[in-house]
């Protein structure tokens, strides 16, 4: 990867990185460089729109930019997939929950700060939101093709399985209170 970001060149080092012996080990030297220098993304990325871009998708691998607005949490889901995330700016907190008999039950947190890159297994079901009151900005890399993937999304009261959808995604966004 050159010094200068580009999407189109995160893109080209990463799908480089999933072909590799480890992709994971390869993909997370590719993100550990990139969230080193924020400044660099953010000026490759100000005219994007929205708080989600997907940048490209395979067999291999789902490249995502994701933003966490402060005070708002997004509903309990999987990905089927493992994930690295690289944050770049602010902090990325994760709430992870098991599978109960009843439900779901919460089993802790995890929280990436900017220039931080940590994985969830392919079994996590997280919730998301930010560390504090500022956004959160990091780069998000599935190892395989998230949008062709049935997964579920999981009521906040129950903790029962509802299909993921885009709409159902965001009737659940949960705002917080402090």
């Amino acid at each position: 990867m050159t010094n200068v970001f580009s999407v189109e060149g995160l893109v080209q080092s990463i799908r480089l990185a999933a072909d590799k012996a480890d992709p994971e080990a390869a993909i997370r030297e590719v993100l550990v460089e990139v969230v080193k220098n924020p400044d660099a993304i953010f000026a490759a990325t100000s005219g994007e729109d929205g708080d989600e871009t997907m940048y490209f998708e395979d067999d291999k691998v789902s490249i995502w930019r994701c933003r966490f607005q402060p005070k708002i949490v997004m509903p309990p889901h999987e990905h089927c997939l493992k994930v690295l995330i690289g944050v770049y700016s602010g902090g990325e907190k994760s709430i992870l929950y098991k599978r109960t008999e009843e439900g779901l039950s919460e089993a802790g947190s995890v929280t990436a700060h900017a220039g931080e890159v940590i994985t969830l297994g392919k079994a996590a079901i997280h919730a998301v939101t930010t560390k504090d009151d500022n956004p959160s900005d990091a780069i998000h890399v599935y190892l395989g093709p998230l949008m062709k993937l049935e997964r579920d999304l999981y009521d906040w009261e129950s903790g029962k399985a509802v299909a993921f959808t885009l709409e159902n995604f965001e009737a659940m966004k949960r705002s917080v209170v402090q």
